[in-house]
């Protein structure tokens, strides 16, 4: 955590000027942090213009430091839209606000989770989750695909399915490609023993297993978020 405070020196032109305030709320969020025992560094001079704030400080895969999150106490604003409350001695008083962004921007934590990653994203994360493979078009075997990922879906899996004419080494090829994390490759064979055939991205075939036992392994998988 990264508190951070005004300059006593700067009220009024880069700080607003209520030094009362400043203290008031300084002390607020310093006891709080100090309360939770979450270790922090006090930074002064990197205060917002109208309070002090702590931001969540990460370091990504590749060594940078961002903001991931942020909190940060307002005076000033209340103040000037008029707001007003009745408190306890039934008299008006100005509130504090307090600006709250858990996560910053979304299309920044989206991108500190795909460096993270570098786009492998375990099973639970992944935009495709599964990707179905028929190995040939014929009808019968089209048919068994289509219902594993109807099932899938049904189940708020992420899943597509690939039915084409195109080799089976191009579409696990695409699929790797992509990085969906889990593909099933569907053959005649596999059809008539109600199998499928288990591919992670990365690691290649893992063999033939149950159709049931597939699908709830990767239930599983997604409820428990395993890495």
């Amino acid at each position: 955590m990264r508190f951070s405070t005004h300059d006593p020196k700067r009220l009024g032109e880069k700080y607003v000027n209520e030094p009362e305030l400043w203290i008031q709320t300084e002390n607020m969020v310093r006891e709080v942090i100090k309360s939770s025992g979450i270790n922090y560094v006090e930074v002064p001079n990197e205060a917002a213009f109208y309070g002090p704030k702590i931001d969540v400080q990460v370091w990504s895969a590749i060594g940078r430091e961002f903001t991931i999150a942020t909190n940060q106490v307002d005076f000033a604003v209340p103040k000037r839209f008029g707001l007003v409350y009745r408190d306890r001695d039934n008299t008006d008083k100005t509130p504090l606000c307090i600006h709250r962004a858990p996560l910053g921007t979304h299309e920044r934590f989206i991108g500190f989770l795909i460096e993270h990653y570098a786009g492998n994203f375990p099973l639970w994360l992944a935009p495709e989750q599964v990707r179905v493979l028929t190995i040939g078009d014929d009808p019968p075997l089209v048919d068994y695909a289509q219902s594993i990922v109807a099932e899938l879906r049904a189940n708020m899996v992420r899943a597509s399915g690939d039915f084409g004419t195109d080799p089976i080494k191009a579409k696990i090829a695409n699929a790797e490609q992509a990085k969906v994390h889990t593909m099933l490759v569907i053959g005649p064979r596999d059809m008539q023993a109600s199998n499928v055939s288990v591919r992670l991205h990365g690691k290649g075939n893992v063999g033939a297993k149950p159709r049931a036992e597939v699908m709830a392994e990767i239930m599983a998988a997604i409820k428990e978020r395993r890495p």
